[in-house]
């Protein structure tokens, strides 16, 4: 962002730079505006006003008190840092307070009955925030505020049961062999738990392997689901046109990275020599060639008149972006495709029926939710989504 805009909800102390030198103690009701100029820092609070090189720190005087961004209070300090792409905000805020602002934002507010699927939520939950603390280091930050980690809305939304759930875990977190896991997580598996290493350029975990999960009588856990079952179509036309970003989108995202090229495997391969990866043109036809064991997409197989495009697991949700709907991805990988053409046999419409919400690994809230409703405890939740992984608690309260 270019700009940013906080209230003060206390009394709180203005420290500039990375020696955090203090500047100004600035009374509670006050609005500072924060905005990025020439590489500096430029703030405003009332007529006061000064620069920073680098970062500036919002700290409250008391503890208890919050500082409020887009209608959000946040706990701890926030930190504004200068960057070339413009500013950053950062909340700096003890684990088990963050926590209080993700748990309900991933998994809802089920109320008592569900208590023990918020206590799984909130040990995965903490065992992810702790097994990723350091990876964004260059950043400036450990953790991202949305779904490419873990969506957090600072104290606007918490909810009693919940904190309920925060306080009864506080610092368990799930580890195998004498590490903590990589503990993800996911709305709606539709049945089947995906295995890691088959939908993301990732090492095989023993912990997040493919299982069905079902009740006794075979019901898959999350048949209550509104994404159970989903279908969504396109027209040929809109498909094309949303095919001409996604594929080159695609195409890069595997180039960024080695890890994603030997994962990926060829990726392209085109119909003639000079054909641009980058030009997909009219597309001709699409084609499911391979399956994981949980019944995902590992291999789908996209003809254009440019050549042909493998789109390789869990990244075909970013490949074939819905039409419509407030879903910028597709539901989940766990899909089978209809193809209608016409007398020509061009390409008229496609249509994608499948199941679940997500990328289908580790614990499925849907699931953990019937769990708790049916009397099993989080531990029974936890040992059934990471099988494997061992409880232990890092620090209490």
């Amino acid at each position: 962002v270019e700009a940013v805009t906080l209230n003060l909800d206390g009394d709180c102390l203005l420290l500039s730079g990375a020696e955090r030198q203090r500047r100004e103690r600035l009374p509670a009701g006050s609005t500072l505006r924060v905005e990025s100029g020439s590489g500096v820092l430029l703030w405003r609070a009332g007529r006061r006003t000064g620069r920073s090189v680098d970062h500036l720190f919002v700290s409250p005087v008391d503890p208890a008190t919050t500082v409020t961004w887009q209608e959000t209070p946040y706990p701890g300090e926030l930190r504004v840092d200068a960057g070339d792409g413009g500013l950053t905000l950062v909340n700096v805020v003890e684990l088990e307070t963050y926590l209080r602002g993700v748990v309900p934002w991933e998994i809802g507010r089920p109320g008592r009955e569900a208590q023990a699927a918020l206590a799984a939520q909130a040990v995965a939950a903490r065992t992810y925030s702790v097994s990723h603390l350091g990876e964004r280091e260059q950043l400036g930050f450990d953790m991202w505020a949305g779904v490419t980690d873990q969506v957090y809305r600072g104290l606007h939304g918490t909810d009693a049961q919940c904190d309920r759930a925060i306080a009864m875990t506080a610092g368990l977190v799930l580890r195998h062999d004498g590490r903590e896991i990589e503990a993800y997580y996911c709305s709606t598996c539709g049945g089947t738990t995906s295995s890691v290493h088959e939908v993301w350029p990732r090492p095989a975990r023993p912990y997040l392997v493919s299982h069905a999960d079902a009740d006794d009588l075979g019901e898959p856990l999350c048949a209550g689901s509104p994404h159970f079952v989903w279908s969504t179509a396109w027209s040929a036309g809109d498909l094309q046109r949303t095919l001409q970003t996604t594929l080159p989108e695609y195409l890069a995202w595997v180039a960024a990275s080695p890890a994603r090229g030997r994962w990926t495997g060829e990726v392209f391969r085109p119909v003639r020599a000079g054909a641009d990866g980058n030009s997909p043109g009219r597309l001709l036809d699409l084609s499911i060639e391979q399956r994981t064991v949980s019944g995902r997409i590992a291999r789908l197989s996209i003809a254009t008149e440019a050549g042909v495009y493998t789109v390789r697991g869990d990244r075909v949700r970013w490949v074939l972006v819905p039409a419509e709907g407030r879903f910028s991805i597709l539901k989940s990988a766990a899909f089978a495709l209809d193809l209608e053409r016409d007398g020509a046999g061009n390409l008229v419409r496609v249509t994608a029926t499948g199941r679940g919400f997500g990328h289908g690994i580790g614990m499925c809230q849907t699931g953990a939710l019937a769990m708790a409703r049916r009397g099993h405890g989080y531990q029974r939740i936890l040992s059934h989504y990471y099988p494997g992984a061992r409880l232990e608690r890092m620090w209490s309260r």
